[in-house]
């Protein structure tokens, strides 16, 4: 498995790239305050000034070569819509993925197609051997775009997520180099 960091990577409606600092306002104002999100990511609300501060220093930890961190903007007029993140496990080279997308982009196929580009990267570019992730099995979205992405269905883990309401089960999807 190679380690060759959050590179910018290009779809035909998106562009994937790294996080800056000048992007705390519009990330603010966007998808990481939405209920949704919060929800899911098990987070509180946060105010201007603690995203920025969350973004100091961010070019610091693309230095390392297992960091990957994109934020997802929309090629035509660099919107920011949603982000995608990879967990590095180098000992089993596999690599668990986890996404969010702003409410106000949903149901337009823009995850499903950040997902097959980040799929394609880490298949062909990094040489991943296990590209897998999950969702709590009340986020139909989410399952239907790991489903759209060729990701195969492995089970659920009980109790896995901690949310604000208590535990909940998680579907786990995957993709494996060598047989899917």
């Amino acid at each position: 498995m190679n380690s060759i960091g959050t590179k910018v990577l290009e779809s035909e409606r998106l562009i994937l790239r790294r996080f800056r600092e000048s992007d705390a306002k519009e990330l603010y104002e966007g998808y990481i305050n939405q209920e949704e999100f919060l929800y899911y990511a098990n987070k509180e609300k946060k105010t201007l000034e603690e995203e920025i501060d969350s973004l100091k220093g961010i070019d610091d930890k693309y230095n390392n070569l297992d960091y990957y961190n994109w934020l997802i903007t929309l090629k035509d007029n660099n919107k920011i819509i949603g982000g995608i993140n990879l967990n590095v496990d180098n000992y089993n080279e596999s690599l668990e993925f986890n996404y969010a997308i702003d409410n106000r982009y949903t149901c337009n196929g823009y995850m499903t197609e950040a997902l097959n580009l980040i799929k394609y990267f880490c298949l062909n570019e990094i040489k991943v051997n296990r590209l897998y992730g999950g969702c709590e099995i009340n986020n139909i979205s989410s399952k239907r775009v790991m489903e759209k992405c060729d990701f195969k269905y492995e089970g659920i883990l009980r109790n896995h997520l901690k949310l604000r309401d208590g535990y909940h089960d998680m579907y786990v999807f995957s993709f494996i180099r060598s047989r899917d």
